[in-house]
């Protein structure tokens, strides 16, 4: 007990699982002291066809909230015992019906004498609670089928693998920067268009390409390996190309290519320029959007070198 007192709401799925084996282990011993041969997990089977006469199966799995083979197996078991009886639908054949039997009648007979006992059991038991623990376990039902614990939980991991990324400048001395600047845009460009001159002179001679005429390769950095990269290029006295955003296929999910475009703009604004500029294809919908989230407007005249760019975007900072 002093686990989940200590852990809190962090373990709060295995406690309950803990009290679900307590209350399974409570209704078997109460069961038997009605002298009822009666499996625990059909009883809101049970209770919703005795209360529906002629009831389907799908009707009946809505109404609990269980599978609908979750509860046509249970079915066949209370068949097999004996305390049901099932028939195709009349105007579906696709449907089964299920109604009682003259045992399961019986059963509902001592059913009914059990629960009118075990309302007023409950009734103690929640009167000497401090808090109304069932409307407080729907309540979270409720929350957490709003948003389950997955999703949030994905969203948290994707921040906490996100804070590991670093964005660093290329190193024209380091080997492994060059070919991973290389390799990560080659993949992209080949993968939707052809290579070009341009391209070659870029990616083989980034120093010169970019770095020596006063631009920049940032480059973005995840658990030991160069998973993204994107440049600044020159144009005029205050404004500069962006270019060669490219992420690692493997890499996807991390949110490396907004990290870039953010670092992009902050550098620029470091060297005092009021304009960025980009040319893309209309093919490229994941960085159309990107562009467009980091502040970039389509600029509508325009000429590039490349005859894959057919969208141009720009952004005054």
């Amino acid at each position: 007990m002093d686990f989940y007192r200590t852990m809190g709401y962090v373990a709060l799925g295995s406690y309950m699982r803990r009290l679900g084996e307590i209350s399974q282990q409570a209704s078997a011993q109460i069961y038997q002291m009605y002298g009822m041969d009666f499996e625990v997990k059909w009883f809101p089977v049970f209770l919703a066809i005795a209360e529906n006469e002629f009831e389907t199966v799908s009707k009946i799995a809505e109404y609990i909230g269980q599978s609908h083979v979750g509860v046509s197996l249970m079915v066949k078991e209370m068949s097999k015992s004996g305390f049901v009886e099932t028939q195709k639908g009349i105007t579906d054949k696709r449907e089964t019906l299920v109604k009682l039997t003259p045992k399961g009648q019986q059963m509902q007979l001592r059913m009914n004498e059990l629960l009118e006992d075990l309302q007023d059991t409950m009734t103690e038991v929640k009167n000497e609670c401090e808090t109304d623990v069932l409307r407080a376990l729907m309540e979270y039902e409720q929350v957490i089928l709003r948003k389950g614990l997955p999703e949030r939980i994905k969203a948290r991991l994707k921040t906490r693998e996100r804070n590991k990324v670093k964005i660093i400048h290329l190193d024209p001395t380091n080997d492994a920067h060059r070919a991973a600047f290389k390799r990560i845009n080659y993949e992209w460009i080949e993968k939707y268009f052809k290579v070009e001159p341009l391209d070659m002179e870029s990616l083989e001679n980034p120093d010169t390409f970019y770095i020596n005429k006063g631009g920049l390769v940032l480059l973005a950095e995840y658990q030991g390996n160069i998973v993204g990269t994107s440049a600044l290029k020159p144009m005029t006295a205050d404004s500069m190309e962006l270019s060669k955003m490219g992420v690692d296929s493997n890499a996807k999910g991390l949110g490396i290519g907004e990290l870039l475009g953010q670092a992009i703009i902050e550098e620029g604004k470091r060297l005092g320029l009021k304009r960025l500029y980009l040319e893309t294809n209309s093919r490229l919908l994941p960085a159309l959007n990107l562009y467009q989230k980091l502040g970039f407007k389509t600029v509508k005249d325009f000429s590039s070198p490349y005859s894959r760019a057919d969208v141009a975007m720009e952004l005054w900072l």
